[in-house]
């Protein structure tokens, strides 16, 4: 099996990486700056998708959007006008449920089959080989796509038929999305109220308000490391998505309905490009207070 990567950003970089370090891999990103990192660690490096899929029977998705994914399937030059019948597509993306399964559809007509396999832990467990993939796929392609997938992590969860990774990636950065605002509203009220900011960390990390936001981010959020992650816009993108995903499965998300509303007021403040952990800098603005000095700016 020849292994292919489309979509080298934040995100597929670090996991076409790990791939690369297990396995030769070619590759193709719009821009070659990302391509020459990849190339640099030994991959194929691929002028256009045509090449890419002349020489490749799986190929890895790691893109914005399902109209990205879409586009690079079945666009003027995709994935579909060259693939051999019986490759395979295993799309990485953050996607919409109802896209991906009708793209695996169109695709089947044509003899290739689309997985989707979105992944949870950020850029550097998937480079240390320990981040979470979340399959979905027909139990007749599951043991083909974790043959390719399992060279990335061993931890892949089968959470259902095609599409079902991608919901099941939907709810899990419901929650994550909507815990990262809380938690910045807790430090900021308690910086607020005269409460060294650090103190406060220490304080939820220890007691029942602990989360994985704040045990893995809250130290670098006020060390004023904010510059990392992928953009509020995709976070954005992705509340919309689960939003919508609980609307047409008749399931209330009044959190997820105000989380989403909530990261439009930061595209506002901060802009729709920010780093999704720059989000600590728009609850700041609005709380009037900052939590990278040594003592809050303001108190009540």
């Amino acid at each position: 099996m020849t292994i292919g990567y489309i979509g080298l950003g934040d995100m597929g970089g670090a996991l076409a990486s790990r791939l690369q370090s297990q396995r030769k891999i070619h590759v193709y990103d719009r821009n070659p700056a990302v391509v020459r990192v990849l190339e640099d660690q030994g991959a194929v490096a691929c002028d256009s998708i045509p090449e890419l899929a002349r020489e490749c029977t799986a190929v890895l998705l790691c893109l914005p959007t399902s109209d990205h994914v879409r586009s690079v399937i079945f666009g003027h030059g995709g994935l579909a006008e060259t693939l051999a019948p019986h490759s395979l597509i295993i799309d990485q993306t953050s996607g919409d449920p109802g896209e991906t399964k009708a793209i695996a559809k169109e695709l089947e007509a044509r003899g290739i089959t689309l997985v989707d396999a979105p992944v949870s832990g950020g850029a550097p467990a998937a480079v240390a080989g320990t981040i979470s993939i979340m399959l979905g796929a027909a139990p007749r392609d599951v043991e083909r796509s974790i043959e390719v997938l399992e060279l990335i992590s061993p931890k892949i969860t089968h959470v259902g038929g095609i599409g079902a990774g991608h919901t099941m990636k939907l709810i899990n950065n419901l929650l994550s999305c909507s815990q990262r605002w809380l938690s910045l509203e807790a430090l900021t009220l308690a910086a607020k109220n005269g409460i060294d900011a650090t103190t406060a960390l220490e304080v939820l990390v220890a007691g029942g308000g602990r989360n994985a936001y704040l045990e893995q981010q809250g130290s670098r959020i006020l060390a004023g490391d904010r510059d990392r992650g992928f953009s509020l816009a995709l976070a954005h993108k992705d509340l919309r998505l689960a939003c919508s995903l609980g609307a047409a499965s008749g399931v209330p998300t009044f959190f997820g309905s105000l989380s989403r509303e909530l990261y439009q007021t930061a595209m506002a403040l901060i802009g729709r490009d920010s780093h999704v952990e720059a989000l600590a800098t728009a609850v700041e603005r609005l709380a009037d207070v900052e939590l990278t000095t040594a003592r809050p700016s303001a108190q009540a």
